[in-house]
């Protein structure tokens, strides 16, 4: 669960940076459109995807399997 929680914190770090940036964030000479869509892909995947990861350590905290009902 943490580490889906680090994740969704950086993307929104990051999210705010190319706010700042401005639409030049975005040209492929900057290195920050780069960053910004490694971890907007990266935070998109089903290993830290928030949702997923607070059931799994819910189930954990209560004792039950981890076999997640969590569907897209």
């Amino acid at each position: 669960m943490d580490t889906a929680v680090a994740a969704t914190r950086s993307r929104e770090a990051v999210d705010r940076l190319v706010s700042v940036n401005g639409a030049g964030a975005f040209a492929r000479a900057n290195p920050l459109q780069r960053i910004w869509r490694d971890l907007a892909t990266t935070t998109r995947h089903g290993v830290v995807n928030p949702d997923l990861r607070r059931e799994i350590y819910g189930r954990s905290l209560l004792g039950l399997t981890e076999q997640p009902t969590f569907t897209v």
